[in-house]
C-alpha cells in the first residue's frame, strides 16, 4: 500500500490543546512538510503552546482568524498550495456548549460548513481529516464485559458538544457523496496531555494535588474514562493521513480505563514524587454532577489497527509523569489575542494602547475610518491584519472650540458627525465582525441614564440590561440608540461586548479629557454620588474579559458611586491640600437644576462586573491608591 506524504498542511485550531500537541509532534515527524495553522485563539488556545523551535521555523506559519472567513481561508489555501487539511477547530467548552447550544452550533457547525465551502471551491485538497469525538456514540455501559463501540454503531450523542460534532459528520457525508471530497473522520477517545485547559480534570487535579487540597468530584466519581496520551493521538492522525482509506471512519482510542477517584490518587502520588515530598492523604469533596456527564466512553480501535498498524504506545504511568512535569514547569508565554483598534488615536483609545503594551498583547491601529472608507475597504483591511478581536473606541464627543458633548448641538454638520461616529461606525463594525467571526468590543457610555423616581440617589443603580432613560443631549439620544441596537449582535454568537464607561478618570493631570483634570479646574460642582470609570482598574478588567470572549452589556465602572466633592476632598487629603476654591451647588439652586437637565448623573449597578472580575476595587479604594502614588511621585 502506497504511503501518502503531505507537502503543505493546513491545521485548524492548532493553538488549542490537541491541535498544538499535534503541530509540535508532526513538525518533527514530517520534516519536509510546511504547516499553516489557522486559529481564532478561543479560550484555552495560546499561540505559545506551539514549541518555540516550530514558531521560529520557516516551515511554520500562524494565521489568527476564524475558519468561517471564506476570503481569508481561500487566500491561505491558494497562497500556500495546501494539499492536506487536519480540522481540530471546535469549541468543546462545557459551559459554553451546554449553557448556550446556539453559540456552540455557530462555532462548531455553521463555521465548519462555511469552511467546507471554501475547501470545496479550492478543489486541490488531497486529504481532509475531521477530528471528531467518541462522545457522538453516547454512553457505554459500566459492565465488565462491555464491548467497545465500533465505527458503524448508532450515533446517540448525549450532550450539545457531541451533537455539534455529529452534525459535522453528517455534513461530511454530504460532501463525500455529492462532491467526492477526500475526507476521513477520526473519532478520538478521552485525551490528556500538556497544554490542556485547567478546567479539565487532569490539570485541575494536578493543581489541587500541588496545593495539597481536597479533590472536588462530580457525582459519584465512578465515571469510567479511557485515558489516551496526546502523542498517541497525534501518531494515530499521522497514520491516518499517510495510509488511511478515503471516506472511512476510524476510532482512535485505548482500552486502558480508570475512574475519577482513582485518577486523583495517581495524580497526587505523582505530584508528591516529582516535588520530592512525603505522600499527601487524598480526600474528596462531592459536588453536584453536571448535566450531560456520561458514565463511560469505550471504543474499539481494531479497524485503524488493521488498516494502518496504529495502536497506543504510551503507558498511563509514563503519560501522567510527562503531564505532571509539564504542569510543574514554569508557565509558557501567552498570546491569546490579536487586537485591531478603531479610534485608537483618541484619548480613550490611547489609554487602551498603553495597557495592551504593558500586557504584551499584540494590537494594531486601524487605518480605515468607518463612514469615510467603504465597508469593503474596512473588510479588506481587517483580513490583512488577521486579528481575533476588534476594539471600537470611535465616538464623537467634542470638536472645534468645544471640549464637551455640547459641540454636537451645533447643527446639520454636527448631527451628521454624531450619527456617523456614534451610531453608524459601531453598527457597521459589529456587522463586519459577526461576518468574520471576530470578537467585538464596543466602548459605549453610561451617559444614558439619570436619577429618577424609580432610581433615586442612594438606591440600586441602573443594571446592565436597563434601557436608556436620559435624553437630555443629542449625544445621549444617539448613543442610546446605539446601546439598544448593539443588542442585535448579542444574539446567536454572543461575542459582542458593550462596555459602558462613564466619567473616565486616570491619575495623569496632563490629560485634559481626564475627569480629575476637569474637576480640579471646576469652579462649581455637584455634590451627587455618581459612577465613575477609573481607567487603571477598568481597562485591565476589560482586556481580561475580551480574552475570555465575554459578551453582552457591561457597566464598566468601579463599584460604589462617589461625588465630585468627595473626589476633591480625597485629593486634598492625600495629594495636595491647596487647590482652588470651588462652590458646591445647592440642589434648590436654579443653576443646579439647569445643569442637571443636560447631564446624565446616575449610579450604575456593578453586580455583573464584580462577578466577572471580583478583584476590581471600589472607587474610594482605587482613588486612595492612585492619589497615594501621585503624592509619592511628587516627593
Amino acid at each position: 500500500m502506497s504511503i501518502y506524504t503531505p507537502r503543505n498542511v493546513l491545521v485548524t485550531g492548532g493553538c488549542g490543546f490537541i491541535g498544538s500537541n499535534f503541530v509540535n509532534y508532526i513538525f518533527r515527524v514530517w520534516p519536509q512538510t510546511n504547516i499553516v495553522n489557522i486559529d481564532k485563539l478561543i479560550l484555552n488556545s495560546n499561540a505559545f503552546y506551539v514549541d518555540e523551535e516550530v514558531i521560529d521555523s520557516s516551515r511554520y506559519k500562524l494565521v489568527t482568524a476564524d475558519i468561517r472567513n471564506s476570503v481569508l481561508v481561500g487566500r491561505i489555501l491558494n497562497e500556500n498550495k495546501i494539499d492536506t487539511v487536519i480540522h481540530f477547530a471546535a469549541d468543546c467548552t462545557s459551559t459554553r456548549c451546554y449553557d448556550d447550544p446556539v453559540e456552540s452550533i455557530e462555532n462548531n457547525v455553521i463555521a465548519f460548513i462555511r469552511f467546507m465551502e471554501s475547501i470545496h471551491s479550492y478543489k486541490k485538497v488531497e486529504r481532509f481529516v475531521l477530528i471528531s469525538t467518541d462522545e457522538v456514540y453516547g454512553d457505554s455501559n459500566l459492565v465488565a464485559d462491555e464491548k467497545g463501540k465500533i465505527e458503524d454503531a448508532l450515533l446517540l450523542p448525549g450532550n450539545p458538544y457531541a451533537a455539534t460534532k455529529a452534525a459535522c459528520e453528517s455534513y461530511v457525508h454530504i460532501c463525500c457523496e455529492s462532491f467526492a471530497m477526500p475526507i476521513i473522520i477520526l473519532r478520538i477517545n478521552n485525551i490528556y496531555g500538556p497544554n490542556q485547559w485547567d478546567v479539565k480534570v487532569v490539570p485541575r487535579f494536578i493543581k489541587l494535588a500541588r496545593n495539597m487540597e481536597k479533590f472536588t468530584v462530580q457525582g459519584s466519581g465512578k465515571q469510567l474514562r479511557s485515558w489516551l496520551y496526546v502523542d498517541d493521538a497525534a501518531e494515530g492522525i499521522r497514520k491516518t493521513v499517510e495510509s488511511g482509506k478515503i471516506h472511512e471512519i476510524y476510532n482512535i482510542g485505548t482500552y486502558f480505563e480508570m475512574n475519577v477517584i482513582d485518577l486523583a490518587r495517581v495524580i497526587q502520588a505523582e505530584v508528591d514524587r516529582q516535588l520530592g515530598r512525603n505522600p499527601t492523604p487524598v480526600e474528596f469533596i462531592g459536588v453536584l454532577d453536571r448535566p450531560y456527564n456520561d458514565l463511560r466512553y469505550l471504543l474499539d480501535y481494531s479497524k485503524i489497527n488493521l488498516d494502518t498498524g496504529w495502536s497506543p504506545k504510551v503507558t498511563f504511568e509514563a503519560g501522567i509523569s510527562r503531564v505532571v512535569a509539564s504542569a510543574l514547569s514554569p508557565p509558557k508565554k501567552n498570546q491569546k489575542m490579536v487586537v485591531v483598534i478603531y479610534g485608537g488615536r483618541g484619548w480613550i483609545g490611547q489609554q487602551f494602547c498603553k495597557k495592551l503594551l504593558e500586557r504584551k498583547v499584540h494590537f494594531t491601529l486601524a487605518n480605515c475610518r468607518i463612514g469615510k472608507n467603504s465597508d469593503e475597504e474596512v473588510l479588506d483591511e481587517l483580513n490583512g491584519f488577521c486579528c481575533t478581536h476588534v476594539l471600537c473606541c470611535t465616538g464623537r464627543t467634542h470638536g472645534g472650540k468645544f471640549k464637551t458633548v455640547e459641540y454636537l448641538e451645533g447643527g446639520p454638520k454636527q448631527t451628521f458627525e454624531n450619527i456617523r461616529d456614534n451610531l453608524y461606525s459601531t453598527m457597521a463594525l459589529a456587522r463586519i465582525c459577526q461576518t468574520l467571526g471576530l470578537h467585538f468590543t464596543y466602548i459605549g457610555t453610561g451617559y444614558l441614564f439619570a436619577y429618577d423616581k424609580d432610581h433615586p440617589i442612594g438606591s440600586k443603580g441602573f443594571t446592565d440590561n436597563d434601557l436608556p432613560t436620559f435624553f437630555g443631549s443629542s449625544y445621549s439620544v444617539v448613543k442610546g440608540i446605539t446601546d439598544r441596537m448593539i443588542q442585535h449582535y448579542q444574539g446567536g454568537i454572543k461575542e459582542c461586548l458593550n462596555a459602558r464607561i462613564t466619567l473616565p478618570l486616570n491619575f495623569c493631570l496632563d490629560d485634559e479629557r481626564n475627569l480629575l483634570t476637569k474637576i480640579l479646574g471646576y469652579k462649581q460642582i455637584f455634590d451627587i454620588p455618581v459612577s465613575i470609570t477609573i481607567l487603571d482598574d477598568c481597562i485591565p478588567a476589560l482586556i481580561d474579559l475580551m480574552e475570555r470572549r465575554v459578551g453582552g452589556n457591561l457597566n464598566l465602572v468601579n463599584p460604589q458611586p462617589i461625588s465630585f466633592s468627595q473626589i476633591l476632598e480625597l485629593y486634598k487629603k492625600i495629594v495636595c491640600s491647596e487647590i482652588h476654591h470651588y462652590e458646591i451647588l445647592d440642589s434648590n439652586d436654579n443653576k443646579y437644576r439647569e445643569l442637571c437637565a443636560t447631564k446624565g448623573n446616575c449610579a450604575l449597578d456593578t453586580s455583573k462586573l464584580e462577578q466577572l472580575c471580583p478583584e476590581i476595587p471600589n472607587s474610594f479604594e482605587s482613588l486612595r491608591k492612585g492619589f497615594t502614588k501621585m503624592r509619592d511621585n511628587l516627593k
